[in-house]
């Protein structure tokens, strides 16, 4: 007997979604830019079919056997239940989650099948297993942001998930709780209400082996693609993970690594093999131009070597000149001593006059400096004169300056006792005390009148501003009311009306009014709703034309270019902040394009006259849109009533129609085929009255509120014309009032001023009358101090006209003395002149003498200037030539040395210019072949030795990869052998076949898990891909995958989001009583989480399973003892419903 547990029953029960949380929902839904039709409300109706599970036949029971073998928390089981592994999950907690306000699971330890219809919050459970333990939201494939998982209208978020206890590790079970805020976007960890990091979080969760990251043991079901979509190599890394230690996974990263850099290794000798291949051929190659060019080198090494060697011929002709200038030196020498020698006498004549005129020079010259010291004396004498001169001159007028001073002074006397007797009676006559403090009071009265005023002013003005703004605005609201009664009047104006009634606050008219201004910014052309821009040709069927396009697409613009659309949207949502407008993308198929499911004449058959799209007349494009968004090419309609046959027909399941309206009801044919071909129903509504599509005149109710709106902004704008008449008049009487009190306060401030500058005068004549007398006094006293002052200036005078006398007498005696010196000096120079007189005559009797003798000493000189010239220019090149072997010679230049140690230069240029014409007879190639034929030698000298220490560190690489590979290749042929087993069985089941193998290559990053099945008899074993398979083998195989690794799990659950969709029904029986099988049939195994939104009939159920019922949404019934759900009651009800059905009561 199988065991289901109902809402809360060991299981969960969300609670009730807040009615305003599902209308902000659905609000938000209601605005669609990017080509879906948005979804209406849902309202719980009796009649409703749930068009996901379909109807059920007559014949088939509304619930499994099994269960209505089982009553309400019924167990068969004999012994107790398992205990739970450690690390799988115990109890999971949410608050303000996603929809969840608060929902608790307590999950069993084995197989947990979640269960409900979609929408109800199921796969908010693996949300929160993944967001719980720590992992990013990436791995779920939904929502980027952490603060999008928070419930809308919440701040915060809860996720408690209590594990398993390791009994080794633990002594209760942990608990791991989650606080996400919306506001900040991120989450907080506490590890058993200890604070914790998001790393510690994950590094704990590892060790119980959990991988949420881990496709193969965490399968969301945004993600189910992804892992079907799997590379045979990344399953390969996924299954490491899953299913064998983590050393396997570290070798076979190692492995890659390894083979990575050893291939990298072996391009590097590939490449270097092919250098030193090229090199080599070079090489040989240039060997005869190389020869060559050495020959050409070793002569032009010759050359430079002679060049080099140049001042060796030089120097030694250097050193000969050099000997035979000395020679001649010493022979000139010794000649003018001769002649020195035999001309003394008269010469030692000619130098004693010499010696006297010299002597007699120094006298005449002693004689002038004498002078000149003469004349400077007196010159300082006389300019002394001058200076006591001007100073006499100036005691003169000092002393006629302190005559004329006391005058002044006893002048003014008389007038300074006028002064002091005048300010003396002033200071008798005092002014009257003045009470400034009351002048300041009436003077801040004045002050506070006149700002009361000017307040009143300003009041005034921005009265008068405000009412011409309210005047202006009047005025705009009668004229742009009185356009709106007009425009009504024309079509587009009623056009614009009813799109303005359509759409909240006239959103939609604002919108295309926008637009219609802004149509030359456009690459394309923007249409106006099909409200606007189409008609329907059988007003009859207007309304059946609204209910199956509906609000949204008639309502919706229609954009033809891209840009065009994300400028719209951005400038009418992001700026505008407009609400309600929808948008739409020209589809880039063209209406003809748009295929009718079946001919006109099948049509004819079923009784239906046209399709939906033939009753509109507009632009192809909107009517693209149309056909693109609500099918209007595929839904037909009729003005007569179908037949029964002809209804039985159309929902037969090869019918091509899905949808049909009359003039009075629409249909719509549900069908699921995987329930079998009985599995159809036919949904029908009854048509509301067209509201869109309609030629009803102008709302008279509009434009009576158009006229009552002029009106009352008529008598406005008559008021406030009044109340402006009324202001001004106000505000000339304030400026007057204004004026009057400034006026006021200007009399009592000056009378203030003129008393305060009386009592300031007042106070100043005492310290006048006090300088008045002290100046007094100091006259007094200058009268007194003058003639003793007179007497001294009188004394100075008579000092400096005494040494004025005194200076004269000097001047008188240093003239005298200036002409005795003078008289010297003639005589001195007279003297010098007789003796100058005489030395010439001497010298002009020894003339012959003097002149060979001087001869004699220039030829003494010049070969003197010859010997040191010679030396310097031997010299010279005995520098250069020690330069030139100061460094050491080759062996060449020592050769060359040897031989030309005894050459003259004309010898060494001869030899040059022989060995130019040889080397010019040697055309060879240009001198770079030499080095990069040398160069080439040295580099192939290198690269051997590369090579060498690459074939090294090759068979180093060659033996890590087989030490690592001998360990794990045996271990993964193990694993894989293991899991293709279980594969296998698991196929068995189902009378098909599998196997699952090893890919091997050469680079380990190559190396995949090969998946070959079989599901019919006449077919071999083939791979597994989305070419052979279809998506439910495709399906089957995952899941069956997942499960052969259940015997080797590592991870304490294992979670499989809606993996059973697009699986036909008999795969999905199969498929769900292995899984039974395996996740209940073993001892140690791993907890299991199913999530499905349905449920097939005949399911098999194990007593270790656990099925959680969601139950959560709008139309939640009354809850009965702590939230609970009470689906017995539910079940016995659903079997009262279906017996009323069947006529049984």
């Amino acid at each position: 007997m199988a065991r289901i547990h109902e809402s809360l029953s060991g299981s969960v029960t969300p609670a009730s979604r807040r009615r305003s949380d599902v209308d902000d929902e659905e609000e938000e839904d209601e605005v669609s830019v990017d080509g879906e039709t948005p979804r209406p409300r849902k309202r719980a109706r009796p009649s409703d079919v749930d068009e996901e599970s379909g109807s059920e036949s007559p014949e088939r029971p509304l619930l499994p056997d099994n269960y209505r073998r089982s009553p309400r928390g019924a167990s068969t089981s004999d012994g107790g239940p398992r205990p739970h592994q450690p690390g799988s999950i115990v109890r999971v907690a949410l608050t303000d989650f996603v929809t969840y306000t608060r929902a608790e699971f307590n999950l069993g330890p084995n197989l947990n099948m979640i269960i409900g219809p979609n929408g109800t919050g199921k796969s908010t459970l693996v949300c929160a297993i993944c967001l719980g333990l720590g992992w990013d939201t990436r791995h779920l494939g939904r929502a980027k942001d952490i603060a999008e998982f928070v419930k809308h209208g919440s701040k915060h978020a809860t996720i408690e998930i209590e594990l398993a206890a390791d009994p080794a590790r633990q002594r209760k079970n942990p608990v791991i709780t989650t606080r996400i805020s919306k506001e900040s976007n991120k989450a907080e960890y506490l590890l058993d209400g200890k604070k914790s990091s998001k790393k510690q979080i994950i590094d704990f969760a590892r060790t119980f082996s959990i991988q949420v990251d881990n496709l193969c043991q965490f399968l969301p079901q945004d993600r189910v693609v992804e892992f079907a979509a799997l590379s045979p190599v990344a399953l390969l890394a996924q299954t490491q993970r899953a299913a064998a230690p983590q050393e396997m996974t570290d070798m076979h990263e190692e492995l890659k690594e390894l083979r990575k850099e050893q291939k990298e290794k072996q391009r590097s000798q590939e490449t270097l093999i092919a250098d030193l291949k090229n090199l080599e051929n070079r090489q040989r190659l240039q060997q005869g131009d190389y020869q060559a060019l050495q020959d050409r080198k070793e002569l032009t090494e010759r050359v430079a070597a002679l060049e080099k060697f140049g001042p060796f011929p030089q120097y030694k002709v250097a050193k000969d000149a050099h000997t035979e200038a000395k020679t001649r030196k010493k022979d000139a020498e010794r000649k003018h001593r001769e002649l020195e020698k035999k001309m003394a006498p008269n010469l030692n004549a000619v130098k004693a006059k010499e010696k006297y005129l010299e002597s007699v020079s120094k006298v005449a010259q002693a004689k002038d400096r004498l002078v000149t010291r003469s004349v400077q004396h007196a010159e300082k004498v006389l300019k002394t004169f001058g200076i006591r001169d001007t100073e006499l001159s100036a005691i003169t007028k000092e002393l006629e300056a302190g005559s004329d001073g006391v005058k002044k002074v006893k002048q003014g006397i008389p007038k300074m006792q006028q002064s002091i007797t005048g300010l003396q009676r002033a200071i008798e006559n005092k002014p009257a005390e003045i009470d400034f403090s009351a002048i300041n009071e009436e003077i801040r009265e004045k002050t506070r009148q006149s700002r009361e005023a000017d307040e009143k002013i300003n009041a005034a003005k921005e009265q008068g501003r405000i009412l011409s703004e309210q005047e202006a605005q009047r005025t705009y609201i009668i004229d742009q009311q009185t356009r709106a009664k007009e425009s009504l009047q024309s079509q587009a104006g009623q056009q614009m009306s009813k799109l303005r009634a359509n759409s909240k606050r006239g959103a939609a008219a604002i919108a295309w009014e926008w637009i219609e201004n802004n149509l030359d910014q456009f690459k394309g052309k923007v249409f106006a709703p099909p409200i606007m821009t189409c008609t329907v040709k059988n007003p009859k069927l207007a309304g059946a034309v609204e209910s199956l396009v509906g609000a949204g697409e008639l309502m919706a613009f229609t954009i033809t270019d891209p840009d065009d659309f994300d400028k719209i949207q951005q400038h009418l949502y992001g700026r505008m902040k407009l609400v309600d407008v929808f948008l739409r993308q020209a589809p880039t198929i063209a209406l003809a394009d748009y295929r009718r499911p079946c001919s006109d004449q099948q049509l004819h058959q079923y009784g239906l006259d046209g399709w939906i799209v033939d009753l509109l007349d507009g632009p192809d494009e909107v009517l693209a849109m149309l056909c693109d968004n609500r099918m209007v090419h595929q839904n037909a309609y009729t003005l007569s009533d179908v037949s029964n046959a002809q209804a039985d027909a159309l929902r037969h399941r090869d019918s091509p129609i899905t949808s049909y309206a009359t003039a009075t009801q629409t249909h719509r044919v549900l069908r699921r085929k995987e329930y079998g071909d009985q599995a159809t129903s036919i949904r029908t509504e009854f048509l509301r009255p067209a509201r869109l599509f309609t030629d009803a005149p102008v709302d008279r109710r509009h434009e009576d509120e158009l006229n009552a709106k002029i009106r009352d902004a008529e008598h406005d704008l008559e008021e406030l014309r009044e109340a402006v008449t009324s202001n001004a008049a106000d505000l000339r009487e304030h400026t007057r009032t204004k004026a009057t009190f400034d006026k006021e306060k200007k009399q009592i401030q000056d009378d203030k001023n003129r008393k305060q500058a009386e009592q300031a005068t007042w106070a100043g004549l005492q310290p006048k009358l006090d300088e008045a007398e002290q100046k007094l006094e100091t006259a007094y006293m200058q009268i007194r101090t003058h003639r003793e002052s007179q007497r001294e200036i009188a004394a100075r005078g008579d000092t400096i006209a005494f040494q004025k006398g005194e200076l004269i007498l000097d001047y008188a005696n240093s003239i005298d003395a200036v002409r005795t010196v003078h008289v010297q000096l003639l005589e001195a120079e007279i003297i010098r002149i007789e003796a100058q007189s005489d030395l010439e005559q001497l010298k002009l009797r020894n003339q012959a003498d003097i002149d060979a003798l001087e001869e004699c000493r220039h030829e003494f000189e010049a070969m003197t200037a010859a010997a040191a010239a010679t030396l310097a220019e031997g010299r010279r090149l005995g520098e250069l030539c020690t330069a030139v072997t100061g460094d050491g010679l080759t062996e060449l230049e020592d050769e060359v040395f040897a031989q030309m140690r005894e050459w003259m230069p004309d010898t060494l240029e001869t030899e040059i210019q022989s060995v130019q014409a040889r080397l010019e007879m040697n055309t060879g190639g240009h001198m770079g072949i030499i080095k990069e034929y040398e160069d080439r030698v040295r580099a192939i000298d290198r690269a051997r030795g590369k090579l060498g220490d690459l074939e090294t560190t090759l068979a180093t690489f060659e033996e890590s990869i087989e030490r690592v590979k001998s360990v794990w290749e045996p271990r993964l042929d193990a694993l894989i052998a293991q899991i293709s087993e279980a594969f296998a069985e698991n196929f068995a089941q189902i009378n098909c076949a599998g196997e699952v193998g090893v890919f091997k290559d050469e680079d380990f990053d190559q190396w995949a898990i090969q998946i070959r099945v079989k599901f019919r008899e006449s077919e071999p074993l083939s791979l597994l891909d989305s070419h052979r398979q279809s998506g439910g083998e495709r399906a089957v195989s995952t899941i069956f995958y997942l499960m052969a690794l259940q015997t080797l799990a590592r991870a304490p659950f294992r979670v499989v989001d809606e993996i059973n969709q697009g699986m036909d029904p008999r795969n999905e029986r199969l498929v769900h009583s292995r899984m039974v099988s395996i996740a209940c049939g073993q001892e140690g195994g791993s907890q299991y989480f199913l999530i499905t939104p349905k449920l097939l009939a005949g399911l098999e159920y194990h007593r270790d399973m656990k099925v959680h019922c969601i139950a959560s949404g709008e139309f939640m019934p009354d809850s009965r003892g702590e939230g609970k759900v009470d689906f017995g009651m539910l079940a016995r009800r659903a079997l009262e419903v279906r017996a009323r059905a069947e006529g049984r009561v």
